[in-house]
């Protein structure tokens, strides 16, 4: 999962970003040399910094593949690849596996591997937000079932790599994956510890089975997995950005032999392939001379500002706030933005199911630091409002963005607290290092330092996920 280093590279996204808005190929030779010979230096140079951003999304997934599924039985938040690992607790200020935790739902996940038989997914119907987000080895979402959707009892979704043969059930939902590797991240919206009774007898109801043991015999699948130490590292991330040249590529031409690039991918792979990057195909860093490690370095240390530039125009700013907008999640050719996303905010939703925006100043511009007391204002004619079973929260995070410990364990305001509205039916929102006496109810803790607010949306209307309203001003009161 993401750490510290992930934290640095996301931060650094979001600043740049703050300041610049203020199909699989053969080669006739392994032979680099043939398809290289010809190339520039520059030109070496730029077509190895398109590889690199092409594949990175690629080899980060991969990453999280391996580094979750590397446990011969399921521990912690690790599982054998196609069994279900259920966060049990909601998130508190000791959480630290994670950069910006969600305080507001439990997830259910797993790694599936469907390079062999197709995998069975069975989820209850709920009464509340209950969504599972479906990612492709490339961090595309590719489906998004919802619980309250399902009619009668359970739901069942039957999941399909990009070989399989067989026959899908008719009752059943079948979600085909272009990709072997999939990822199932499912969020269930929690009111808070009271309430963790009643999602974890949501999460007893799913199950995971292989089609065939399905359709057979109905056994739950609860196959063992394996341990490789050398897979024992703690985030994808830092196992990624020191990878090698020669090892990152040559995995990445792997993986694409089981997780194919798409159709549209076509035009890039070929001019790729001239450095031999492709299905299949064998990659040899000595193409570019005594300069690889050199061009190898500034690529990983600079990939935030690479494609920072390049992906401007899908950040949607908003007084305060930004968040990524469309085509996220669902990239399609924007490489350089499905990159950076990677990197920044792996595994982010469609804006048609989420929403992040992020502040880090006030409506002045002056950095947010828990010494000075802030407002923030909701307008009744302008509430972030939700489709049926949505839900927002405003999320408060220090600098090493992680959640700010304090005595009231509170770390968030939501849509399901008790605040209290203003006569004119408005919110205020107060946020400060000093306890607020007046408005207990409607206070966020802040530390006695700079900190950044995360204001979810969760399956908002229309205009909020295309940026069509204004969001909360936040006024500075000392």
């Amino acid at each position: 999962m993401k750490t510290k280093l992930i934290h640095n590279l996301a931060t650094a996204a979001m600043m740049l970003l703050a300041t610049i808005v203020g199909t699989g190929c053969n080669s006739n030779s392994d032979n680099p040399a043939n398809a290289s010979n010809l190339l520039t230096d520059a030109e070496k140079a730029d077509l190895l910094e398109r590889a690199y951003v092409y594949a990175l999304p690629l080899m980060l997934m991969d990453a999280t593949y391996i580094h979750m599924t590397n446990v011969v039985d399921p521990v912690g938040q690790q599982a054998p690849a196609n069994r279900l690992i259920h966060a049990r607790v909601l998130a508190n200020a000791n959480t630290k596996e994670v950069v910006t935790p969600n305080v507001d739902t439990n997830y259910t996940q797993v790694m599936m591997d469907l390079s062999g038989d197709a995998l069975v997914l069975r989820l209850p119907h709920t009464d509340r937000f209950c969504l599972a987000q479906i990612l492709d080895a490339w961090s595309n979402c590719i489906a998004a079932p919802v619980a309250t959707d399902i009619e009668g009892e359970y739901g069942y979704f039957c999941f399909t790599g990009p070989n399989f043969k067989g026959e899908v059930p008719a009752n059943m939902t079948h979600i085909a994956s272009p990709t072997d590797h999939v990822w199932m991240l499912l969020r269930t919206v929690c009111k808070g510890k009271d309430d963790l009774d009643n999602v974890h007898a949501i999460q007893d109801e799913m199950r995971t089975y292989m089609l065939n043991d399905f359709v057979t015999n109905g056994a739950e699948y609860k196959g063992k997995g394996t341990y490789n130490p050398d897979y024992d590292f703690k985030a994808p991330v830092d196992y990624i950005m020191t990878m090698p040249m020669d090892k990152f590529f040559a995995r990445a031409n792997e993986l694409m032999l089981t997780n194919p690039p798409t159709k549209a991918d076509a035009e890039w792979l070929a001019d790729l392939k001239r450095i031999n990057v492709g299905p299949g195909l064998k990659f040899d860093a000595s193409i570019f001379g005594s300069e690889a490690e050199t061009l190898w370095k500034n690529l990983v240390t600079n990939i935030i500002a690479i494609t920072t530039p390049r992906s401007q125009q899908f950040v949607k700013p908003n007084g305060s706030w930004q968040f990524y907008g469309e085509p996220i999640a669902e990239f399609g050719t924007e490489y350089y933005y499905r990159a950076l996303i990677a990197v920044a905010a792996l595994a982010a939703n469609p804006v048609s199911v989420a929403v992040y925006p992020r502040a880090n100043v006030d409506a002045n511009g002056q950095h947010l630091n828990g010494n000075h007391r802030y407002r923030l204002h909701i307008t009744s004619d302008n509430w972030p409002e939700t489709k049926p079973y949505g839900f927002w929260s405003v999320t408060l995070y220090g600098e090493d963005n992680f959640l700010y410990n304090n005595e009231q364990n509170r770390y968030n305001i939501t849509d399901r607290d008790n605040w209290k509205r203003n006569d004119d039916g408005s919110l205020d929102i107060y946020v400060s290092h000093e306890q607020d006496t007046d408005h207990p109810d409607n206070w966020l803790p802040a530390p006695a330092d700079d900190f950044h607010l995360i204001f979810r949306i969760y399956n908002p209307v229309d205009r909020i996920a295309h940026n069509e309203w204004t969001m909360p001003v936040i006024t500075r009161l000392d």
